[in-house]
């Protein structure tokens, strides 16, 4: 599957998402059960955006910026809004990219030195990102509330 496909689905589940956070703002930042530090919603969604802005800066070849949990906004509108810049951003650099491009090879110390090619990094945000989705989803049942089948094949009917 080509990264472009994998976007598209994640963009797809974003509008079809959103709504249903919209519909429910009190869960934002309510604490669910979890092994992870990412208790809330609201805590999900500032981690995936803090996550794409870094990995965006690695593949422009700049520094990992400072930590977007210590500037994220606290309302659900504005870490949405922000969400859909940063994901503009990397979609403007994969729309640019060449094969060559995305072979490029860039080291990043997480723990130990790892290297990633430029393709390597695109399917990490949007592999991480599905991870944390699956997470919120499972908070919003938690709740509670259904949320809609995000299924691939669902969504692009």
């Amino acid at each position: 599957m080509e990264l472009q496909q994998l976007y598209a689905h994640a963009t797809r589940c974003h509008t079809t998402l959103a709504p249903v956070l919209h519909a429910h703002p009190e869960l934002l930042h309510r604490e669910f059960v979890t092994t992870s530090r990412f208790n809330t919603i609201a805590k999900l969604l500032v981690h995936c955006n803090g996550a794409e802005e870094g990995w965006y800066a690695r593949l422009i070849d700049k520094p990992w910026p400072p930590s977007y949990a210590d500037r994220a906004p606290n309302d659900l509108e504005s870490l949405l809004t922000d969400a859909e810049t940063l994901r503009t951003q990397t979609l403007a650099f994969l729309a640019a990219s060449s094969p060559e491009s995305l072979a490029q090879v860039f080291t990043v110390a997480l723990g130990r030195p790892t290297s990633l090619t430029a393709q390597e990094i695109l399917f990490h945000i949007i592999n991480h990102e599905q991870w944390h989705r699956a997470q919120i989803y499972t908070a919003l049942q938690s709740f509670g509330i259904e949320p809609p089948n995000l299924d691939y094949v669902l969504l692009k009917i």
